[in-house]
This record gives structure tokens, sequence and C-alpha cells, in this order.
């Protein structure tokens, strides 16, 4: 087998995947499917009170559209948080990793694999659910609002691609919130490959701490008076300081992304089909070692 990248073999691999694990990939766009229509239908039950009121139907019609796509945005973090600390879920148990780490394929490709069928597969995974939800509430809106319907689906997208912020909208939100994403997926991803059991819980306790921490760090910086430079700072908008700001600080968020994913990768490469109860390392025991 050639140790080159190789996109055929990285197709094949995706596609083994996905056939493996359709039932779980149908169940979880069947759940959230759910979950978004029951949402959808009680905010139409919500408005059918106010339907006779014509002058407040363009009213109804934004706040509508606005709390779909609140939820939509809140719960769309959530799976992709989720799925990327699952990014190995296939190798829970020591038969499914003895199968994914045989295919005949180099490291680099199961891990662009995996992380192609988490990412890119959740999000086709949260527009599937979106679809079949729209369509349901809009089934449901001929019983429960006869005279509004209205689909959900591309004015979800479009505030969700394009308008990130309620309150800001501008290029320096988008940047920041972009890079952000990216690290928090990174660091999601990192976790899915460092440990074995509740890569979810784990990797957010994980996360949880360091921010404790980091506060921790940052509080007593600023009581020894490290931060005081900052109260000096004038940043106003639109200004050179504050373009400095936001590239330095998404220039950051992508640096530690890029970190994440290179030691997540890592990690995968030192996975064992027998390893560490809790973690994705091998385990080391004391009598694997002969003393001179």
């Amino acid at each position: 087998m050639k140790k080159n990248f190789d996109l055929h073999r990285l197709g094949m691999i995706i596609r083994w995947d996905v056939l493996n694990n359709w039932t779980h990939n149908l169940g979880v766009i069947a759940g959230l499917a759910i979950c978004f229509s029951i949402t959808n239908i009680i905010r139409l039950y919500k408005i059918s009170g106010f339907i006779a009121a014509s002058h407040e139907l363009d009213a109804m019609t934004d706040s509508y559209k606005k709390s779909a796509y609140m939820f939509f945005g809140f719960i769309s973090f959530m799976v992709i948080y989720v799925l990327a600390s699952c990014i190995f879920r296939n190798m829970k148990t020591k038969l499914q990793r003895e199968s994914f780490l045989m295919l005949p394929a180099t490291n680099l490709e199961k891990y662009v694999a995996r992380f192609l069928v988490v990412t890119v597969g959740g999000l086709v995974t949260l527009l599937g659910a979106l679809v079949i939800s729209d369509v349901i509430q809009l089934i449901f809106s001929f019983f429960i609002t006869p005279g509004f319907h209205i689909s959900l689906t591309w004015p979800v997208l479009s505030h969700t691609i394009f308008a990130l912020s309620p309150i800001d909208n501008s290029w320096q939100t988008i940047l920041e919130f972009y890079s952000f994403l990216i690290f928090a997926h990174s660091f999601a991803t990192l976790g899915g490959a460092f440990y074995r059991k509740f890569p979810v819980l784990l990797t957010a306790c994980t996360g949880l701490a360091l921010c404790l921490i980091l506060g921790y760090i940052i509080n007593e910086l600023g009581e020894a008076g490290w931060l005081d430079f900052v109260g000096t700072l004038h940043i106003e908008e639109g200004s050179s300081a504050q373009y400095c700001a936001v590239f330095t600080s998404s220039a950051v968020f992508l640096a530690l992304a890029a970190f994440n994913y290179w030691a997540s990768y890592k990690l995968f490469t030192r996975m064992q089909v027998i390893c560490n109860k809790w973690i994705n390392i091998l385990e080391l025991k004391f009598e694997d070692y002969e003393f001179q």
C-alpha cells in the first residue's frame, strides 16, 4: 500500500464509515428533526391567538423567524461540539478498534475520514433535520394557524451563515466568532481523541476547569498590577488599534486550533487495540519492563 495521501482510499474509508453507521446517523437526524418540530409547533400554538390581528402579522413573522434561528443556532453549536467530541466513537470496543485500524489506509486518511464525517456529516445532519422539521411545521400550520404559513429553512440558514450576531453583524464580529468557533471545535476534537470513555462530558469538564484556571490567573495578574496597562488603551471603533486587536485575537484562536487538530491526530496515531481504560493512550504496565 502506498503511504502517500490518496483521495480514492479516503473516499472508500468515508463510504465504509457511513455505511457502517447509517442507522446511528438516521437516528440523530430523526431526533433533531423531532426536537426542532416540537419547538416550532409550540411557537405556532403561542401565536395562533394573535393571527386575527392582521396588523401584527409582520411582527409575528419576524418574531417567529428570530426565535427559530436562535434556537437552531444554539442546538447546532451543541451538536457540532458533541459530534467533534465523539470523533472516535467508532472505536469504543476492541472489535471496532481492530476493524478500523486494520483498514487498508494510512493513519492520515483514517483521521481525515473521521474528521470529515463528524464535521461535514454533522452539517448535513443538521440541514436534513432542519428541512424535515420545516415540512412538519408547515403541515401543522394549516391546522394551528390558518392563513399563517412560512418556510424556515432559508431564513434560518441565511441568518446562521450571514448574520451571526443579532446585535452586531460587522466583519470584526464575524471574524472573531468564526475563529472562536473553529477553536472550540478543535478543542472538542482533541478531547474526543484523548478521552476514551464519556468524551463529551470529560471534554466539557476539562474546558470548564481550564476556563476557571485562566480566570484565576488573570484575576491574580490584575491584582498584582500586571494588567494596569489595559486601562490606558483607547481602542475606538474603526481605529487601527481595534483592527490589530481583532486580528491578534483571531490569530491566537486559529493558532491554538491548529495545535489542537495536530495534537488530536498525533493521539490517534498512538491508539492501539488495547489501550488505557479511560484515555486513548497505550497502557504501559510495570511487568512489561525488563530490568537488566
